[in-house]
């Protein structure tokens, strides 16, 4: 499996995990609840997939310096959107903050643990 490929799964795990919690909110405490808890997941979700394409989507490089350079790039950016639509939900909004962040926390558990199993492997041309 490459690199790409392993990144847009875990994208997917974070949107699945993101829709389970604000099920379980809604269930548990309610709509608002709920709709606090996914758009902490959606912020998860969109700002790791602009990474992902950022760095995967844009075709081949080569250069491990371009890698390089694309990650520190896309993530510089990842950190500015994730403060805004942070800002969007809380200040904008008036979502509770404690679900919008557990629906954030959640995306960024999943994101570890799907890492741990994973060995980088050197790619051949």
């Amino acid at each position: 499996m490459g690199n790409k490929s392993i990144a847009y799964r875990i994208v997917l795990a974070q949107l699945g995990i993101a829709l389970v919690f604000a099920a379980v909110c809604l269930v548990a405490w309610g709509r608002s609840t709920a709709v606090a808890a996914l758009a902490g997941g959606v912020i998860g979700v969109v700002t790791n997939l602009y990474v992902a394409l950022q760095v995967f989507g844009n075709g081949a490089v080569r250069s491990a310096q371009k890698v390089l350079q694309r990650f520190y790039a896309a993530e510089a950016v990842k950190f500015a959107l994730t403060l805004g639509l942070f800002a969007l939900g809380i200040g904008v909004l008036k979502l509770s903050a404690l679900p919008l962040l557990g629906g954030y926390g959640l995306t960024l558990v999943v994101y570890w643990l799907a890492l741990l199993p994973i060995r980088p492997t050197p790619e051949l041309n």
